[in-house]
């Protein structure tokens, strides 16, 4: 995978097209946001290529790292907490 930060090599349309079809890119804008430019008409060529990517590979470790997670557990006892007090406000 190829990564290219916008804000420090500008590329047109074509140019990105042309690069993304031997293989991914990703993108970097100034503002930190990420995206990923691939041929999207051979899925497991793709998969493949993005699980051999190192650049990849970290980029979906830093956003899982960055991440709160919430256990299910967690979310249905609220749920059932709210649904109770609406229940009891309908009454």
């Amino acid at each position: 995978m190829r990564t290219i930060e916008l804000g420090k090599e500008a590329l047109d349309l074509d140019v990105l097209i042309k690069l993304a079809s031997k293989e991914p890119v990703l993108l970097l804008t100034p503002e930190g946001k990420e995206f990923c430019l691939a041929e999207a008409d051979d899925f497991e060529r793709e998969v493949e290529t993005l699980r051999g990517s190192q650049a990849f590979q970290r980029f979906l470790e830093e956003r899982s790292a960055g991440t709160k997670r919430i256990p299910l557990e967690e979310i249905e006892a609220e749920i059932e907490q709210e649904l109770a007090e609406h229940d009891k406000t309908a009454q």
